[in-house]
């Protein structure tokens, strides 16, 4: 029995295999996507770090903010990328801890990449000003490009938040104690006040 209840004890906080793996490929992408951004214009061609981001010069000529240094928005998204990895590391680090936290903790980063994913997407489509950076695409290029690598961070997250919310929430809530029904409460109530009305 207590081999049960250890080994109970030692998966229950560990995330399965599958979403490990993502969690690493995340960290490792999101840092490299970020530092795509932030080291411009050196990893853009011609500069002297675009070797280590060659494949970049498919996606910049359709995502053209991408390759526009005086844009705010597509830097910004960065910063927050930066923020995402680092706890990406941390939920990793908790989960070869077995900590009662890694749980919630890959619940809350995976919600920002998928909100910070579909923010993105939102920025951009026309409604987001993103028209000035989409000339010359033809719908083919964007659907390959940009909908579906990007499209993973939004498919895959909403999976890892589908299964954590189901690790989160206990399959079947304890019956209310007897205490808390509302006779035992209005009984309560009434001893109160009529304690207070002969003190």
């Amino acid at each position: 029995m207590e081999t049960q209840i250890s080994g109970t004890v030692e998966t229950i906080y560990k995330l399965p295999g599958w979403m490990l793996a993502w969690f690493y490929a995340t960290a490792v992408v999101c840092t490299w996507d970020a530092s795509f951004i932030i080291l411009r214009p050196w990893t853009l061609p011609g500069g002297s770090l675009f070797p280590y981001w060659s494949p970049y010069s498919l996606y910049i000529a359709v995502d053209q903010r991408y390759k526009d240094v005086n844009d705010p928005f597509v830097y910004g998204i960065s910063l927050f990328n930066y923020l995402e990895v680092a706890l990406n590391v941390i939920t990793i680090i908790l989960h070869y801890r077995n900590s009662r936290h890694t749980i919630p903790l890959a619940f809350t980063v995976t919600v920002m990449t998928f909100w910070k994913t579909l923010f993105y997407f939102y920025g951009f489509s026309e409604l987001g000003g993103g028209a000035a950076f989409r000339m010359g695409n033809t719908a083919w290029e964007e659907f390959l490009l940009v909908v579906v690598p990007n499209g993973i961070w939004i498919i895959v997250p909403f999976v890892v938040m589908a299964v954590l919310w189901s690790r989160m929430i206990p399959e079947q809530l304890p019956a209310s104690p007897d205490w808390a029904s509302a006779g035992s409460v209005k009984s309560r109530m009434r001893s109160y006040v009529l304690h207070a009305k002969h003190a």
